[in-house]
């Protein structure tokens, strides 16, 4: 043990008389290991982040049903085909054992909204009276459309934070008439706050309108994008999804082996679709972070291969004065892990001071995963020593008389 401690000495001298070579030697371990790292901190807080919307969007006991192609949540890119309706939805409820309540969905992207001249182009979602109960989301001021205006197709609006922000500039919007394109609606209430969806977009800046509303007002279609679909916690959910889908197909007069027209999406499926999606950040971006550690450790061996010729007189000094050729190996060897492992405990340490950061900036929850931080130092020290094997093994072969001439 006194003999590692010493060697490590001089190789912490070494690393001092050497200052360029050493940076050189250190870089690549060291951006490896962070960027390790934050990858792996960026792809848990990812991780954390669509699980927590997937949970508002998709409870453990509901089941979502969309027309066509529709993505769940409706993302950018949502492109259903007109086969759901309300009739349809009506029937699966009245049919389906377990159902306890459902909500329709109908999602229209970029109209415009505008109150006295200020003018917003925002997401306009049609929703039945039944919506706080079946998505969890009511308002936090004023209040929600009823029943009545729902059978009515009153013009009655929910909007969310960001537009009230946005739109109404600090005055009350409760009680307003905006404009959604060019239909006038009363705003009833401000939608519950609820951040992003599981597409990144913003369920702030949205209106919400009564189903046949948004049918006839704004979309004007008879069919529903989907709609979400409560069921008895005791209930299969794979077997509810099933009956669904025999409801549906029936309805649509679907023959035997043609496609649904429609999708429907559990938990359990919503989940595995994210697992995949997270794959990039939790197998392939580690991976080029492995490489670049790897790449390091390749510049650490060619520079103490380079280092060998420019020590041939200190090599040969303590050979002459009884060094082994095990002595000369392990101590190249030592000096080679010295390196990698500082690197590695200094990318610990940025990591730390990023991670820190980024979380007080945008005022969240992360820490360092130290399991990453473990993974990425023992990645160092396995490359330091692959690293300084070949200059090691030159080291011991030099000839002493030859060196010290």
């Amino acid at each position: 043990m006194h003999r590692i401690r010493k060697l490590m000495g001089q190789g912490f001298r070494a690393m001092g008389r050497h200052r360029l070579r050493t940076f050189f030697m250190m870089l690549g371990p060291f951006v490896g290991v962070l960027a390790l790292i934050l990858v792996l901190a960026a792809g848990e807080r990812a991780r954390r982040q669509t699980l927590d919307r997937l949970d508002r969007l998709l409870s453990g006991s509901s089941i979502l049903v969309s027309g066509g192609s529709m993505g769940m949540g409706g993302g950018p890119h949502a492109s259903p085909r007109a086969t759901l309706t309300l009739d349809d939805l009506a029937a699966v409820a009245a049919t389906v054992d377990g159902v306890v309540a459902w909500d329709p969905l109908l999602m229209i992207g970029g109209r415009e909204v505008n109150w006295e001249g200020n003018t917003r182009n925002v997401r306009v979602l049609g929703h039945s009276e039944r919506a706080p109960l079946v998505w969890g989301r009511g308002v936090s001021r004023g209040s929600f459309f009823r029943l009545d205006d729902v059978v009515s197709g009153a013009r009655v609006a929910l909007i969310g934070a960001t537009l009230a922000r946005d739109l109404f500039a600090g005055a009350d919007p409760i009680g307003q008439r905006i404009q959604i394109g060019s239909v006038p609606f009363e705003v009833l209430g401000v939608l519950d706050v609820q951040g992003a969806d599981p597409h990144g977009m913003d369920r702030d800046n949205e209106v919400h309108v009564p189903i046949t509303t948004a049918m006839r007002r704004v979309a004007h279609t008879d069919y529903i994008g989907g709609a979400k679909i409560l069921v008895t916690e005791r209930a299969d959910l794979d077997g509810t999804a099933r009956a669904i889908g025999a409801v549906l197909r029936d309805r649509h007069a679907l023959a035997d082996g043609a496609p649904d027209d429609f999708a429907t999406h559990t938990p359990v499926q919503a989940r595995a679709r994210m697992a995949e999606a997270n794959r990039v950040f939790t197998l392939f971006l580690p991976l080029l972070a492995g490489v670049s550690i790897v790449v390091g450790g390749l510049v650490v061996s060619n520079l103490l291969v380079m280092g060998v010729s420019q020590r041939r007189g200190e090599i040969g000094l303590r050979r002459a004065v009884g060094a082994r050729s095990r002595d000369i190996s392990l101590q190249f060897l030592v000096e080679a892990c010295v390196v990698t492992l500082s690197a590695g405990l200094l990318a610990v340490v940025a990591g730390a001071l990023v991670l820190g950061l980024s979380a007080h900036l945008h005022g969240t929850s992360g820490g360092m995963p130290w399991r990453a931080a473990l993974v990425g130092l023992a990645s160092s020290m396995v490359v330091g020593l692959a690293a300084g094997i070949l200059p090691a093994r030159r080291a011991a072969a030099l000839d002493p008389v030859q060196a010290l001439r």
